[in-house]
C-alpha cells in the first residue's frame, strides 16, 4: 500500500515523500487506519518493521484534524530508554516539519529546572522516559489533563525493567477517554495483562509471530570456552573489515573488558552501558549511526530500540539471557526488510539458554566452525541428557535448597526449640 492511499494530511505525505517513504509496512498499513479512527490498539511486531512511524504518523495526523492549538500536551509517548525516547523525538520532528505541532523529550540524567522550564513552553506531543515522568508528576511540574494519546513503546522492556507501578500512575492520572497504543517485540503474560487492564475494545495486531520475527537474519552460533571469546570476536570483525557490529555483553563489566580487547587489537569501537553519562551515550550512537566506528560495544538495555540503517552483524558475546532479549538484540540487523546476519558464542554454561531459545522460536542455528576454537567443548555439546531414575529422586526441603535424605535418620516431629531435636540431649 502506498502512504497516499492511507488518508493521511498532505502535510504529512510531503515530509514522508522526503523521507523517501514510497510503500508502508505491513504494521503500518495494518494499525494506521485503526489509530486514525481513534481506537485502542495492541501491537507485536519485530523491531525494526516501522513501528515508530505507524503510530508517529497518524497521531501527526489526528492533532492537526483537531486544530487545537491551546499549547498542551496532547500526546504521551513513553519509552523504556533515554536514547530510544531521543530517537523516537527526532522521528517526529522529521515527520512534522511541514506543521506547527511542537515535540519534546525529557529523560533522567538532566536537570529537573531545565524540564520544568520548557515543560512550560507550548508542546503538543511529550516523549519521556518512565522514571522522568513520575518524577515530575510527583513534584506536580507537569500537566497531563489534555492528554488524548499515550503510547506506551516498547512495552515488553518497560515491564522487564520493573516499571509497572509508574505504568500504573500514569494510567490513573490520565482521562479514563484517552487512547492508548500498547506496542511490544514480545507479547508474555506481564503484557497481555497490562494489555487486557488498560485497553478499551482493542484491535489486536500481530505481524509477525515470534518464530517468524528472525527469518530475514540469519542466525549462527560458535561453540567454544569462554577464554576463547575474545580472540573469536576481535578475529571475525577483523576479516570482515567492511561490515558494521554491534557486540552485546549481559553487563557493563564485561562489556568494558570486550571494549579495550578490540581497541587494542586495533579496531575502532566505540562503547554503550549504563555507567556512561547521557551525553556520553548519544555521542557513541549519533558516530556509530554516521559510520564513525567500525563497533559498537553495548549491554542490553541501553541498546534497545536504536535504529542503525544496514547494521550487517550482530554478535551476541554472551547469550541472551531470554528469548525476549535475543529478540531484541537480533533485532538491531535485519531491519526494514533487509537481510542481516546475527552470531551467537556459547560457552559450555550457555548451551542450556541456547537451547530453550532455539525451542522457543523453532529453530536450529547453524553451527560454524573456525580452526583452532572450541575443540575443548565438542564433548559438552554432544553429551546425552542426564536422566535421573525415580529411586534417586528421594529429596526433601531445606533452608539452602534441596538435599539427600539420609534413610537411617529416625524421622522425628517436633516444634522448633532452637536445638537440634536429633541430637542426644
Amino acid at each position: 500500500m502506498l502512504f497516499k492511499d492511507l488518508n493521511l494530511d498532505h502535510k504529512i505525505l510531503k515530509a514522508v515523500e522526503s523521507c523517501n517513504y514510497l510503500q508502508t509496512t505491513p504494521i503500518q498499513e495494518e494499525i494506521i487506519p485503526h489509530i486514525l479512527k481513534n481506537r485502542d490498539v495492541q501491537a507485536i511486531a519485530p523491531t525494526g518493521s516501522g513501528k515508530t512511524a505507524s503510530f508517529v504518523l497518524p497521531i501527526i495526523n489526528n492533532l492537526l484534524k483537531s486544530n487545537k492549538n491551546d499549547g498542551q500536551i496532547k500526546a504521551l509517548i513513553i519509552a523504556p530508554t533515554k536514547e530510544l525516547a531521543v530517537q523516537i523525538n527526532a522521528n517526529i520532528k522529521k515527520y512534522a516539519i511541514n506543521t506547527n505541532l511542537k515535540s519534546f523529550v525529557i529523560y533522567g540524567g538532566t536537570k529537573m529546572a531545565a524540564d520544568v522550564k520548557n515543560l512550560q513552553e507550548d508542546i503538543d506531543i511529550l516523549v519521556c522516559t518512565t522514571g522522568r515522568l513520575n518524577q515530575h508528576l510527583k513534584e506536580k511540574t507537569i500537566n497531563l489533563n489534555y492528554v488524548n494519546t499515550l503510547v506506551l513503546d516498547e512495552a515488553d522492556t518497560l515491564l522487564d525493567m520493573g516499571f509497572i507501578n509508574e505504568i500504573n500512575l500514569v494510567i490513573e492520572t490520565i482521562s479514563n477517554e484517552v487512547q492508548i497504543l500498547l506496542f511490544s517485540a514480545t507479547m508474555g503474560s506481564s503484557v497481555k495483562k497490562l494489555s487486557d487492564k488498560i485497553l478499551k475494545k482493542k484491535v489486536c495486531v500481530n505481524i509477525d509471530k515470534e518464530q517468524k520475527a528472525t527469518h530475514k537474519i540469519n542466525q549462527n552460533v560458535y561453540y567454544l570456552a569462554k577464554e576463547e571469546k575474545l580472540n573469536l570476536c576481535s578475529y571475525l570483525i577483523g576479516k570482515s573489515y567492511k561490515s558494521r557490529f554491534i557486540v552485546f555483553t549481559r553487563t557493563k563489566h564485561t562489556a568494558k573488558i570486550v571494549f579495550d580487547s578490540l581497541v587494542k587489537s586495533g579496531l575502532n569501537c566505540l562503547n554503550l552501558h549504563g555507567d556512561m553519562t547521557q551525553a556520553a551515550r548519544l555521542k557513541s550512537i549519533d558516530a556509530f549511526r554516521k559510520n564513525k566506528a567500525q563497533v559498537l560495544v553495548a549491554t542490553d538495555i541501553t541498546a534497545r530500540g536504536i535504529d542503525i540503517e544496514a547494521l550487517e552483524c550482530v554478535i551476541n558475546y554472551d547469550m541472551a539471557n531470554s528469548v525476549d532479549d535475543y529478540i531484541h538484540r537480533i533485532g538491531r540487523t535485519g531491519r526494514a526488510g533487509r537481510d542481516g546476519e546475527a552470531i551467537s558464542f556459547v560457552s559450555t554454561s550457555e548451551i542450556y539458554s541456547l537451547r530453550v531459545i532455539e525451542k522457543k522460536l523453532q529453530l536450529k542455528m547453524t553451527e560454524l566452525e573456525e580452526d583452532g576454537f572450541g575443540l575443548d567443548i565438542k564433548d559438552d555439546i554432544k553429551a546425552p541428557k542426564i536422566m535421573i531414575r525415580k529411586d534417586e529422586k528421594q529429596k526433601t526441603r531445606g533452608a539452602y535448597g534441596t538435599k539427600k535424605t539420609d534413610p537411617k535418620r529416625k524421622k522425628l516431629k517436633g516444634k522448633r526449640s532452637g536445638w537440634n531435636i536429633h541430637d542426644d540431649r
